[in-house]
């Protein structure tokens, strides 16, 4: 469990940056690496403009207005955004983070990904992850803390001889979705429907009936002799196997080391959005 000095630190830094100097919410598309720059068809480039003038008896045609900017949503309005790539809806106790689906199983040569989380941060686990982001784990924890949430503990393996015991996280339950475009419109389902059992095809939801997320909250470790958030360090946001330090995690128990478990959990194709694509993963209070 978090200890309460840096809960207090994480509460501040929540606090300063949800004052009104904060700016209103931006949609934007997290960076692209590499690999997700080729998924992207650039537009198609604008009409040369011609290089003759008209002539000097022949009045230019007026030129066009420019387009008037949609105007914005109400529920949009009520976004802020807290920290990098990280949002609040105090009214509705929501928070929303920028991410991008960094894995690709429709390829014929990557058919069969196996998970060990749903989301992370760059260069950690997007291999082995349905969501990646930008965001920092301690900011999506701040931000949870604004809209008046409060951690639990992440789950651990307690090893007593020859035997192992799975001591599950806990924390206030959330609902984690993900808004992704689909048919050109923005449609929300639960992330943990994209992943599916290896063996049958059975979605992880189905087959964890009466398990889902939770605040767990990470926890403070000592590296190099400074004092981190875990989740920075080892960029598990929302778990799905158990490491010990993920921000939000998965109350069925699913160890990562082969020898203890066999690996069960693949990307399901038939519902992972193309390579690349951009999504949003909006977390919700359950009770």
């Amino acid at each position: 469990m978090m200890r309460p000095a840096r809960l207090a630190v994480l509460v501040a830094l929540a606090v300063g940056a949800s004052l009104p100097a904060c700016r209103s919410a931006t949609r934007r598309e997290p960076p692209r690496r590499d690999a997700e720059a080729r998924a992207h068809t650039p537009s198609p480039a604008s009409p040369a403009t011609p290089d003759t003038p008209p002539a000097p008896d022949t009045p230019a045609p007026p030129a066009a207005a420019p387009p008037a900017p949609p105007a914005p949503a109400a529920d949009d309005a009520a976004w802020r955004e807290v920290f990098p790539h990280v949002r609040v809806h105090i009214a509705r106790r929501e928070v929303e983070f920028d991410g991008v689906v960094p894995i690709d199983p429709h390829n014929p040569q990557t058919p069969r990904i196996f998970l060990e989380a749903l989301a992370c941060t760059a260069d950690t686990k997007e291999h082995e992850s349905l969501v990646m982001t930008r965001a920092r784990p301690s900011h999506v924890h701040a931000a949870l803390l604004l809209v008046g949430l409060q951690p639990g503990a992440p789950g651990r393996w307690d090893w007593t001889g020859d035997t192992i015991r799975a001591i599950p996280p806990t924390g206030p339950r959330v609902r984690v979705e993900v808004h992704v475009a689909r048919d050109g419109r923005d449609v929300a389902e639960p992330l943990a429907s994209w992943a599916v059992s290896a063996r049958t095809g059975e979605s992880l939801v189905s087959h964890d009936a009466g398990h889902g997320l939770v605040f767990a909250g990470s926890q403070m470790i000592t590296r190099a002799g400074d004092s981190v958030y875990r989740a920075d360090a080892e960029g598990c946001i929302v778990g799905l196997t158990t490491f010990g330090g993920e921000t939000i995690a998965w109350t069925a128990m699913h160890h990562h080391d082969t020898a203890v478990e066999d690996p069960a959990w693949i990307a399901d194709p038939a519902r992972l959005p193309p390579f690349g694509s951009p999504v949003r993963v909006r977390i919700t209070p359950a009770d």
